[in-house]
């Protein structure tokens, strides 16, 4: 699959977002003794009695929201562009205390929120960057009339700490560029650098002359600080992964490291796969394909006395890293790469993948299940458990306990969107594999506090938290992650 997911990035939400919710679906990991219900469905088994109590489909709920105001709701921009909207967000909110980013994909903006501001369902954002005003939405590059800068289409917004230094990094898709702020801004204030581009007025793809180099992107989706000062850039459409080994200063910065690339040119000269792009420097021996590719592909094979693979990528999307492990949503491969430290040599093949049982092998069509995946666009972990929004199968998948025990081909524990790792249908929340609530009539949309429409961005905490960005929803759900679902409970009475 060649196309791109047609969502952006989004996502912020405060904690302890809590309220009574009324919806037929539930939530929580069964217990023991799962609910043993006979199916009398009333829509095609999408609910079913026990007993004479009604149940509904064990699906997760919501506890959160931001970009709606109510659970019910899903259109773009409700009653107009505002500081309480969203137009199809598609990466993760990012948090640094009380102060929350979200990228408002559509809006051509970032979104500042206070955590200390909103209860229940979000209010507006404490202040907008890259538009004049709240109700403005109109895609640029430099400044503009009220604005100190504009985006177009800007994926992902994130919060990075090194030392006592925290930057706020943001992936302006549209403009093929990385921006970098090196205080954290409050307000509309202009970045303090530039990545992809010399200048804050380039916009355009693999600059200069549309060419491939260490200092070109083409459309990246996410970008991330470590904790030990790497910067590492998603460069989409270019199909690789770059990154910084400190934090750049300097317009234009090349990249030290590629991963995804930098074996393939030389396949025809040499099709075993034998030859490492070990170093940036064209004039090198051997070395003058560095940078210059990008190829969608699968990893290519390594003839040798122990087999392995030439890592490659297809339209890669977003990124996650403790500043130790990484991890990398390599969508069009419908797999999670995952390394257990970040590389610090070129093309460095990832230890274990999620979403296949070992390198080299590509499912166009994707798959599901609790190993299978299609379109995995947002990937996070808590320190824990790695969480991966499972775009095309409208659903969150939660792998438990992944970065102390990785593993390829490992199966999720729980899930979210969903009752269990057979549905996969978005907005589905009697379960029957159709789009809207059928129990109803007329049938309703089916969105719910539980239900997904293409989630693309995932950010989750050690305090129980899991934040889904819910793309073809323009909202935000906040979850307790101990609410996610193993798929053996699939009914549980029916809320009131």
């Amino acid at each position: 699959m060649n196309g791109r997911l047609v969502k952006p990035v989004s996502a912020v939400l405060l904690l302890n977002l809590g309220f009574s919710l009324g919806a037929c679906s539930g939530g929580g990991s069964s217990g023991g003794g799962g609910s043993s219900s006979s199916s009398s469905s009333s829509s095609g088994g999408s609910s079913s009695s026990s007993g004479g109590v009604a149940m509904c489909p064990n699906i997760p709920l919501a506890n959160g929201l931001i970009g709606q105001t109510s659970y019910t709701l899903g259109a773009a921009n409700t009653n107009g562009p505002s500081a309480s909207t969203l137009n199809a967000p598609q990466g993760a909110l990012s948090q640094d205390g009380a102060t929350w980013y979200l990228a408002d994909t559509l809006n051509n903006r970032i979104l500042g929120y206070s955590a200390a501001a909103s209860t229940g369902i979000a209010g507006a954002a404490g202040f907008v960057i890259g538009q004049p005003n709240a109700q403005s939405t109109a895609g640029g590059t430099g400044p503009v009339s009220g604005s100190p800068i504009s985006f177009s289409n800007p994926e992902k917004a994130s919060v990075g700490t090194v030392g006592g230094t925290s930057y706020l990094v943001v992936a302006d898709s549209g403009n093929n560029r990385v921006l970098i702020w090196n205080k954290l801004p409050t307000a509309n204030t202009a970045p303090d650098v530039v990545l992809g581009q010399p200048d804050f007025t380039s916009g355009d793809a693999n600059h200069p002359n549309a060419t491939v180099s260490a200092s070109s992107l083409s459309h990246p989706t996410a970008a991330v600080i470590g904790s030990k000062g790497q910067l590492i850039v998603v460069d989409n459409l270019n199909s690789r992964v770059l990154i910084w080994n400190a934090v750049p200063t300097v317009n234009g910065t090349p990249a030290d490291i590629e991963l995804g690339q930098n074996a393939l040119a030389s396949l025809s000269s040499d099709p075993e796969q034998t030859a490492n792009c070990t170093s940036n420097n064209p004039a090198s021996p051997g070395t003058s394909w560095c940078f210059t590719t990008n190829i969608q592909s699968i990893d290519q094979p390594i003839i040798t006395s122990t087999p392995t693979y030439n890592l490659a990528m297809r339209l890669p999307s977003d990124v996650w890293t403790d500043g130790a492990h990484l991890l990398v949503s390599d969508t069009y491969n419908n797999r999670v790469l995952f390394w257990s430290s970040v590389p610090n040599s070129m093309n460095l093949l990832a230890a274990a993948v999620i979403g296949a049982n070992q390198f080299g092998t590509y499912t166009p069509a994707g798959g599901s299940g609790t190993t299978g995946m299609s379109a995995p666009f947002g990937v996070a972990s808590d320190g824990r458990d790695v969480f991966v929004g499972d775009s095309n199968n409208n659903r969150v998948l939660e792998f438990a306990n992944y970065l102390s025990a990785p593993a390829s081909g490992a199966s999720a524990s729980d899930v979210f969107g969903q009752s269990d790792f057979t549905h996969n249908t978005a907005d589905d929340p009697d379960q029957n594999a159709l789009i809207g609530d059928q129990r109803t009539n007329p049938a309703t949309d089916g969105i719910t506090a539980g239900t997904m429409d293409h989630p693309t961005g995932v950010f989750a905490t050690s305090s129980n938290d899991l934040f889904v960005t819910d793309s073809n929803n323009n909202r935000v759900l906040h979850f307790a992650i101990s609410s996610g679902v193993d798929g053996t409970e699939n009914y549980i009475p029916c809320s009131p």
